[in-house]
């Protein structure tokens, strides 16, 4: 589906409003300069301005041009909730064979990959990874002979204690235990904190990663909604840890997958002042921490209570391949490095020591301000491009951090909502990859909803592929 003039016009004009250039009240040019400026006739300014008019960013005024419009709530996905339509229930996971779909489509190359929130390379530090693995080799020739049994490499354990202690942690490096990725940080913490059949608390929508892990412990997911700007509904929690036996509770609460929100810090207390009231285990994925769209970096939960379980990592940031996480555990420690050994004997050691060159002998602070710059780049661009290409309703997450997007479409011209799974199998056959939001629930909730990976190169594949996305979600809504 090519665009045409007045719609790529419009999706600049969006690009640049939420790119700061227009601020809110802020005139725009008039008709006939921007006419000047993309060359092109006032009658296609004037289409392109109507675009922009309906995704509600502009509005008119009589005689005096068009104005920008300050956000408001119609851009939240999620609206407060309603705690007497809450029924909170416990389910088993069965998110198994969607997950594996997803992942078998990952590892095509013809596939443009939307669905897997992994970052392109060119968001990743490649390079000083790179070099950081070849001083190691060159330098060192004990890495491959023994193993790095729990809690792991004792230098690269000592940087991330201090990097933790900057972000007001009590941690030190004998607390830290590396993993092989955050995911399997998350399945220690929650072996060592629950048995077969426990109950989990857990945000809805959620990472599908964290579902997979509870589907293969045997436990059972509690879903609390979840809002896409204040995250985890804490009346909603309270609601929950009241009416069943809760063992522990999985949050994301920087920039949480997939809606990108980041909780205030008054939250965060509340959050883990609530769980020791109620004697549940709070496990802490903080991710996307690093990755934060703002120059001040979030603090974790555990800087407001040392009992939380934290679990991170490098897969997002340096590199996925490496496999290099950690937790951190006061009071479950042993029990952890005991399952990793079962588990794994050790996290990979020549990984370790990769990521500990680099954290020494590169700037790990300024890779993230750049990176973050492009990722608020990318953001801006993206979200204006589906606002553009998709119909009319059609809501985006605008995430606090984090690299994905969650799109909420609206209902067709039957009354009838999106199907998520159809629209997955359809743009698979365009050769498109997306995750349906079914996948981010035990329940089948979010049906009309998908989510899609942004860190991507901006470049006429990707922005071909947006826009194909937008043209089949227009052809389920009108019955096609």
């Amino acid at each position: 589906m090519k665009l045409k003039r007045y719609e790529w016009i419009a999706n600049a004009l969006l690009e640049e409003i939420e790119g700061g250039m227009y601020r809110p009240g802020e005139r725009l040019p008039g008709v006939r300069r921007l006419a000047e400026h993309y060359q092109v006739s006032v009658s296609t300014v004037v289409e392109a301005l109507k675009l922009v008019e309906d995704q509600g960013r502009v509005e008119s005024a009589e005689r005096s041009g068009h104005y920008v419009t300050a956000l408001n709530d119609t851009k939240r996905i999620h609206e407060p909730v309603d705690l007497d339509r809450v029924m909170l229930k416990p389910s088993p996971v069965t998110q198994s064979e969607w997950v594996m779909n997803l992942v078998r489509a990952a590892l095509t190359p013809e596939v443009v990959q939307l669905g897997a929130a992994v970052p392109d390379k060119s968001y990743l530090a490649v390079k000083g990874i790179n070099r950081a693995l070849k001083d190691v080799c060159k330098g060192n020739s004990e890495h491959s002979d023994h193993y790095d049994f729990a809690p792991g490499y004792k230098p690269l354990r000592r940087v991330i204690a201090q990097r933790m202690q900057d972000l007001d942690c009590t941690v030190r490096s004998s607390g830290v235990v590396i993993t092989s990725g955050c995911q399997n940080a998350l399945v220690l913490a929650l072996k060592s904190v629950t048995k077969p059949g426990d109950i989990v608390a857990i945000e809805s929508p959620t990472f599908y990663g964290l579902l997979h892990v509870i589907e293969s412990l045997g436990l059972q997911a509690l879903e609390i909604p979840t809002d896409s700007k204040i995250g985890i509904s804490l009346p909603a929690l309270t609601l929950a840890y009241e009416q069943w036996d809760v063992r522990a509770c999985v949050v994301i609460p920087n920039y949480g997958n997939p809606l990108g929100h980041c909780m205030e810090d008054e939250a965060k207390r509340e959050l883990v002042e609530l769980s020791k009231r109620h004697s549940v285990q709070l496990i802490e994925d903080d991710i996307y921490g690093d990755l934060g769209l703002s120059n001040r970096r979030a603090l974790p939960l555990l800087a407001f209570d040392p009992s939380v379980i934290y679990c991170s990592s490098f897969s997002k940031t340096l590199s996925p391949g490496l496999r290099v996480g950690w937790v951190v555990s006061s009071e479950h420690q042993e029990r952890i490095e005991y399952f990793q050994y079962v588990n794994s004997l050790s996290a990979p050691t020549l990984a370790q020591r990769g990521i500990y060159e680099f954290l020494c002998s590169h700037s790990y602070d300024r890779y993230l301000r750049e990176v973050r710059s492009k990722y608020r780049q990318q953001l801006s661009k993206v979200r204006a491009l589906i606002q553009a290409s998709f119909p009319s309703g059609t809501r985006v997450s605008s995430p606090a951090g984090g690299f994905v997007l969650w799109v909420a479409c609206p209902k067709g011209l039957d009354s009838k909502g999106l199907d998520s799974m159809r629209l997955y199998e359809a743009a698979l056959s365009q050769g498109i990859s997306i995750a349906p939001g079914t996948m981010f629930s035990t329940t089948k909730k979010y049906l009309s909803c998908f989510r899609i990976n942004i860190a991507q190169p901006w470049d006429a594949q990707f922005q071909w592929a947006v826009v194909t996305l937008g043209g089949l979600v227009a052809q389920q809504l009108e019955g096609k």
